[in-house]
This record gives structure tokens, C-alpha cells and sequence, in this order.
């Protein structure tokens, strides 16, 4: 019988993909039920339809989203066993930039095959797409949330004695 060592994870890592899509989720479900409320405010429709609905589905694209991020976050923790970083804030910011970096691509390339799927380019409109407004949201709430979310890393301050000239 051939035994075969699982690779475990430590409960900072397990911590902090738990919180990232928690997050992310929160974040779907109140951007699905934020969508639908002017339609609730006015009346028209029962608030029960218009908001749990949207909210359940804003929350699996929320939860797909979390996904990306702690892929770039895991890219991040690769990054920092091979090129260190000199500090904790440091890490930080190159974790919020991974997991934005992430989300950025991903979010722009679903973004951009559904205005392409939809045939709604146009080019004789002065008017800013808003799927950029959607784009420039997603990516600086990704960024904040990775910054505030970032675990704690062994691999900082590196040596500075060798870098003395004189």
C-alpha cells in the first residue's frame, strides 16, 4: 500500500481564506440587494422577491469572486517565500495586489465578453461605460478588504548587514 502525505495547511492560511469569502460573499449579497432597492422603494413589486433573489445570487457571484481573490492571495504567499518582503505593511500591500490584480483580470475579461455577447459596443457615444465604474469598485473594494484581510507572514525583514558598501 503506497501511503501518500496530504499537504496541511496552517490555520493562519485556513483563517484567512475562511474570512475572504465570507467576506466576499457579505459583499455579493449586499451589492445583489442594493441593485434591486430603488424597485422595493417605489413599491411596485413585493420586497421579499426583489431583494432575497438578487441577494442569493449577488452572493455566488460574490463567493466566485472570494474564489479569484484567494488565488491571487495564494499567489502572494508564493511570491513572498521567493523574493521577501522587507516589511509586514510591505507584505501587506503585495498581498492587496495580488488578490486585486486577480480580481481585476477575471472581473474584466467576464465584464468584457458579456458586452460583447450583448452587442452593445458602440463607438458614436460620448458616455463612460459604466461596467468600468463596476470594474474601478470591484477592484479597490477587493484591494482594501485583501489589505485588511492579509495574514501574517514569517518571511519579512530580510538582512540588510550584506548590503553595506563601506
Amino acid at each position: 500500500m503506497i501511503d501518500i502525505a496530504l499537504p496541511t495547511c496552517s490555520s493562519e492560511t485556513v483563517d484567512w481564506v475562511e474570512k475572504e469569502l465570507r467576506v466576499a460573499g457579505v459583499i455579493g449579497a449586499c451589492a445583489g440587494a442594493g441593485v434591486m432597492l430603488p424597485r422595493v422603494l417605489e413599491g411596485s413589486l413585493s420586497w421579499l422577491a426583489l431583494l432575497v433573489f438578487p441577494a442569493f445570487c449577488g452572493a455566488v457571484v460574490g463567493l466566485l469572486v472570494g474564489v479569484v481573490a484567494v488565488g491571487g492571495g495564494r499567489y502572494a504567499l508564493w511570491s513572498n517565500r521567493v523574493w521577501p518582503t522587507r516589511s509586514h505593511r510591505t507584505w501587506r500591500h503585495r498581498f492587496a495586489a495580488c488578490t486585486a490584480a486577480a480580481v481585476t483580470l477575471v472581473t474584466a475579461l467576464a465584464l468584457c465578453w458579456l458586452v460583447f455577447a450583448a452587442g452593445e459596443i458602440s463607438t458614436a457615444t460620448n458616455e463612460f461605460p459604466t461596467w468600468w465604474i463596476a470594474l474601478a469598485a470591484m477592484t479597490a473594494s477587493s484591494y482594501l478588504f485583501a489589505y485588511l484581510l492579509a495574514p501574517a507572514t514569517d518571511r519579512t525583514a530580510r538582512p540588510q548587514h550584506n548590503l553595506d558598501v563601506s
